[in-house]
């Protein structure tokens, strides 16, 4: 009985179980990544693994080496070595490759020319009967072809391989991945070595190396950390991939993410703000000019990424005349061309990041027409088409990005990167891509690569066979047909699993993780949140019982993975690191639970807190151990650098815990009066002694002690330490703003986010506890709200004089957050009857990217009342240009300000 497995590239709709082979026949259906673009397969016929066997090549360097690696394959499967002969004629194996002219083979040994045409420059023939032949136009495709007989061979029975033909070759010519090498873990070249022979193994054939300060450079050596990478491991490893047909193509931040070159004060000239270059200022480009000149002549491919993304408030410092005069597109775009002129020197070809001119397209017509766009996006959408049709109606030479989904993850978001990549390299594939980048960022400095090869294997699969309906009810059909299929592959060729062990099973288990609301969820914030920041009362039931839910999970699920490592025979650790995923979301709810211990300890002065002690120090034990094991699973692929940076965060908790009898918790109390405000300092612990200072100064025993009165008037510093037996503990201090609201408890009509107990912000006191927030969002100062308007009504207790109302709001559209459309304020005498004072419409554009922080005023104003309302409209969904479009955005305020 002869099988057939055909996939072409029509665009048609494929009826899921029409689109593959029917379940009862897929365990005799060899298990391909990538999954080849035709197969027939006979299970009835095979070709006999046996000693003698004998193998024939036309002869190059390049080839030899395919053949060093199926030599090594053939001996793991049968413990004989393929003997080589010099004619075609007397082998078992032949390989063939059509641009290699030195030796010939028969023409009956090889396929059609039509075959030889439909598979180009990377694809392949391979037919296994009585022979074994792999045919291919370029040596590159015939390695190929090899990386899929290895696969045969690795997955087939012990002596024999099934008759098969397979004729492959790529939807995209460019398949490749970046991994960010600067805000976070530096890899060492053996571990970066590791990586690109294993995924040339699955066919991509480009690494990018994502860099702002760590390339080092011999004109400025004060810029690259110790363990940067040099130059010379550059070459290193472009001669290492080679041999894997793999590219090393350059990558150099040249305008925005810069601050970690900025923050050196010698390079102060060449800032606009923190995180961008200053493109008002010669000096930028006579640095640039040796800078980025030295890092793209330390790469030899012809393509360099220039980055230039995420360009945060261009034009709000040094750069603000220019940007004011000629507008920020207007000097977006010279600053491109100036940096292409750079590279054009250099003998490059400019890539770079989409999402400022896809944002503002009349960017697009003033850029250099070579360039090649990288449109990027990591959400899982349905399709990408606005990500994508304004480079391509543009004429530009484009790439698509999608993402793996890890940073800032205790692991990654399997779900959402296989619908990100999937759907993006398909609308890649339509719209004509050249090729596809499959990008790992370290935003948060602590993702580990051994996480990532579920992604970076996934898009060697969809950009060399991409998925073809757009429609997406099928094409989630056709996803999870795919998806079977592949990760049956990965436990049996990745993991070198046999079939009757699934690691798999296991590591989807982490998206049932994700669907148990807990706040943060599966993200790094939720395990270095504060044990003394606390939830929203009326959510703490519901915080109990998903953090207990959380933790009998994750604890079932590390001792299955723990189980399932004894039979895992290669890519041991990838699976270390999934088994400390499931450790420290483990660790993270029981961290939670504690939290919520605390809680109630403190809302409840009866409670004994010397019950939390004993609980307490379990924590920390654990807490230490998976340090340890941290530390263990980075050194099997990173250098030291920023390790000890992580550490900190395990050493910032630990020294939590152990403040727990010392900790003081500073808070907002109750209004004296307009513009006076009580202030409260407490203990857990009755005993502890509380010294405090106003002025700036460290609280000593020789400050102010504490005895329960103090109140502020003005804007003030507030520091406090506990005293525990005599042991000072950690410093608590918050800066309060005062107003004349300050104190009073707003009545709030909308229900703050419950995705991060941050967002609530201390809950509605928040608004009016003088403490403003910072740049980070998720600081516990700003109130986030999704999808919904807000009205906010304050009671000032009394008639007051009242010259003006304000707020703050948070703009970062990339993370869904947006400023309100506008923010409606009233005034009352009897809090029933309000008048309209005055409107605050939204000045900023939407599209403006980065951080912004937005005051939203009444302007002047003469009032004498008690009460005060705010509408603060929001913009409701995401908008059609947004990568989230028809989901809800946030809105988050911080303090309200009456003067």
């Amino acid at each position: 009985m002869k099988t057939k497995v055909r996939f072409f590239f029509a665009r048609f709709t494929l009826l899921a179980g029409l689109f593959l082979i029917s379940q009862s026949s897929i365990a005799q259906e060899p298990v391909l990544i990538p999954t080849p673009q035709e197969v027939s397969f006979n299970p009835a016929q095979d070709f006999a693994l046996q000693p003698g066997r004998k193998i024939w090549i036309n002869t190059s360097s390049t080839n030899n080496f395919a053949v060093e690696q199926l030599q090594n394959a053939w001996l793991e499967k049968t413990t004989s070595k393929l003997s080589k002969v010099k004619t075609a004629k007397k082998a078992d194996i032949i390989l063939y490759a059509a641009e290699d002219k030195s030796l010939s083979v028969p023409k009956k040994l090889l396929p059609s020319s039509e075959i030889l045409q439909k598979i180009g420059k990377q694809g392949y023939w391979l037919k296994i009967d009585d022979k074994i032949r792999i045919v291919a136009n370029t040596s590159r495709g015939l390695f190929y072809g090899v990386q899929t007989l290895k696969q045969l061979l690795k997955t087939s029975g012990e002596n024999a391989i099934s008759e098969t033909e397979i004729t492959d070759w790529p939807a995209l010519e460019y398949r490749g991945w970046m991994d960010d090498i600067s805000r976070g873990p530096i890899p060492t070249l053996d571990y970066v070595k590791y990586v690109i022979k294993t995924l040339s193994e699955y066919k991509l054939n480009f690494i990018n190396l994502y860099t702002e300060h760590t390339l080092e450079n011999e004109k400025f050596p004060d810029i690259a950390p110790p363990g940067a990478f040099t130059p010379a491991e550059i070459t290193e490893l472009e001669e290492f991939a080679a041999k894997y047909h793999v590219a090393v193509i350059g990558n150099q931040q040249a305008f925005g993410h810069m601050e970690e070159i900025l923050k050196i004060p010698f390079y102060d000239e060449i800032a606009d703000n923190k995180w961008n270059l200053n493109p008002a200022s010669p000096a930028t480009y006579d640095f640039l000019k040796t800078y980025l000149g030295d890092a793209a002549k330390a790469y030899k491919h012809p393509f360099f990424n220039i980055g230039a993304d995420e360009t945060d408030g261009l034009g709000s410092g040094k750069a603000k005349g220019l940007v004011d005069s000629l507008g920020m597109e207007a000097v977006y775009a010279i600053h491109i061309n100036k940096l292409d002129k750079i590279l054009k020197d250099a003998g490059k070809r400019t890539m770079m990041w989409g999402d400022i001119a896809v944002n503002h397209k009349e960017i697009i017509d003033q850029l250099p027409k070579d360039l090649i766009i990288l449109s990027w996006g990591y959400d899982p959408r349905d399709n990408f088409d606005e990500a994508i049709l304004p480079f391509k109606a543009s004429g530009f030479d484009f790439m698509v990005a999608p993402g793996v989904r890890s940073w800032s993850e205790i692991y990654p978001n399997l779900d959402v990167a296989v619908k990100n990549i999937a759907n993006y390299v398909r609308d890649g594939q339509e719209h004509g891509a050249m090729g596809m980048i499959n990008t790992a960022w370290d935003d948060d400095g602590e993702t580990l690569f051994n996480a990532n090869w579920h992604g970076m294997i996934w898009g060697a699969e969809m950009s060399w066979h991409p998925i073809l309906n757009q429609e997406e009810e099928q094409a989630e059909q056709e996803r999870q047909s795919r998806l079977q299929i592949f990760n049956k592959g990965i436990d049996r060729i990745f993991f070198g699993l046999q079939d009757e062990v699934s690691v798999m099973e296991s590591l989807n288990k982490f998206a049932e993780l994700r669907k148990i609301p807990v706040f943060s969820g599966m993200t790094n914030a939720s395990t270095w949140s504060s044990i003394y920041d606390f939830y929203p009362g009326e959510e703490t039931s519901k915080v109990a019982a998903a953090n207990i839910e959380m933790l009998n999970q994750s604890e079932k699920l590390q001792l299955e993975l723990q189980e399932k490592l004894k039979y895992v025979n290669s890519n041991q650790a990838a699976l270390k690191v999934a088994i400390l995923a499931a450790q420290r979301a483990a660790y993270t709810a029981k961290k939670n639970l504690f939290t919520l211990e605390v809680q109630k300890v403190y809302n409840n002065p009866e409670a004994n807190p010397g019950s939390l002690l004993e609980t307490r120090d379990a924590l920390l034990k654990e807490l230490h151990q998976l340090k340890i094991d941290y530390v263990r699973v980075w050194q099997l692929e990173n250098r030291a650098y920023w390790l000890e940076e992580n550490l900190k965060k395990y050493d910032a908790q630990a020294k939590d815990l152990l403040d727990l009898k010392s900790h003081i918790f500073i808070e907002a109390g109750e209004a004296v009066k307009p513009g006076e405000m009580q202030i409260k300092l407490k203990s857990l612990f009755p005993q502890t002694r509380i010294y405090y200072s106003l002025d700036g100064s460290e609280p000593t025993k020789k400050s102010l002690l504490y005895r329960g009165n103090l109140a502020i008037n003005s804007n003030t510093l507030v520091q406090a330490r506990g005293y525990s037996n005599g042991q000072a503990g950690e410093i608590s201090s918050r800066f309060f703003n005062v107003h004349k609201a300050l104190g009073a408890t707003p009545v709030i009509k909308g229900n703050y986010s419950t995705a991060n107990p941050a967002y609530a912000a201390g809950g509605p006191r928040g608004l009016t506890d003088g403490l403003k927030g910072s740049e980070d969002f998720a600081d516990g100062r700003w109130q986030g709200y999704a999808g919904q308007d807000v009205e906010v009504v304050l009671d000032l207790k009394k008639k007051t004089e009242v010259n003006e109302i304000s707020a703050d709001f948070f703009q970062r559209a990339i993370s869904w957050i947006m400023l309100p459309k506008n923010v409606e304020f009233y005034a009352s005498s009897d809090g029933k009857n309000y008048q309209q004072v005055a409107v605050s419409g939204n000045p900023v554009d939407d599209k403006d990217q980065g951080l912004i922080i937005q005051e939203f005023s009444s302007g002047p104003l003469n009032l004498n009342t008690r009460y005060l309302k705010l509408k603060i409209n929001s913009q409701g969904m995401l908008p059609e240009w947004h990568t989230g479009a028809g989901k809800p955005g946030f809105i988050f305020i911080d303090e309200i300000v009456v003067k």
